[in-house]
């Protein structure tokens, strides 16, 4: 049986921060993609003659951080499949720093075709998906509980640096979006120690996406809108205290 884990270690470098030197977690969520890219080509579930026509997607997922991330830490990011269903598989990463696990994300994922923007079985277009053997197991993604009155902030449009190669907006800007309304003084004091994201619609270059924002106390919800009523995403967030 192959591997099934992949692992990178690097250290943060002064761009990847935020102004009180922490770890922002969109560049996290930048290299969960990246070794799940890596893993994927390593278990032959996508290789670069798909790109123009299938990519894998993030459904769902789910962070937690037991302590923020700083400029100069070393960390060791790791990941790994586990079995799925006919279009929903399962994704893990870990997070180690001074080789002690600090935290942990559960994601689900699906196949796309690029063209008619459907899920797709891998089945179906030939791919065989690993078998799966290991004990290694996370909580998967919860339903986010809109408890909260919701107000809008802001609209935005979907441009070129937003667009990644599955030609719709990149996972990892919808972070970016929700974190620039929220209170800009509150990172200063507080890390954030849960993101839960629910990507219900993708959004496609040039969509305007309304955003919405709640909170209740440190817990703060993000919701984009468009037209009709359309929900695309739903992020959830906790803040602790440094």
């Amino acid at each position: 049986m192959k591997n099934l884990r992949t692992y990178e270690t690097k250290q943060i470098e002064i761009c990847e921060v935020d102004y009180m030197g922490q770890y922002q977690l969109c560049h996290l969520l930048n290299r969960f993609s990246e070794i799940a890219t890596i893993n994927a080509k390593e278990l032959g579930m996508w290789n670069e003659e798909m790109m123009k026509q299938y990519g894998w997607v993030v459904a769902k997922q789910s962070l937690h951080l037991d302590e923020p991330i700083y400029y100069k830490d070393m960390i060791e990011l790791s990941t790994i499949i586990n079995n799925g269903s006919f279009v929903a598989f399962p994704r893990y990463y870990f997070i180690k720093k001074n080789k002690k696990e600090i935290g942990h994300c559960s994601s689900i994922w699906t196949l796309i075709n690029i063209q008619k923007r459907r899920i797709v079985s891998p089945k179906k277009i030939g791919i065989m998906m690993p078998e799966v053997l290991h004990d290694i197991y996370l909580d998967e993604p919860q339903s986010i509980n809109i408890n909260i009155p919701m107000d809008y902030k802001t609209t935005r449009q979907v441009l070129y640096s937003d667009v990644d190669t599955n030609q719709h907006m990149n996972n990892t800007r919808y972070v970016q979006w929700a974190l620039d309304i929220i209170d800009y003084q509150i990172h200063k004091d507080f890390f954030i120690s849960d993101l839960n994201i629910q990507y219900k619609k993708e959004i496609r270059p040039l969509e305007n996406v309304e955003l919405y924002l709640g909170q209740d106390k440190t817990r703060y919800i993000v919701e984009g809108r468009g037209n009709q009523g359309i929900i695309y995403f739903t992020i959830e967030i906790y803040f602790n205290k440094r």
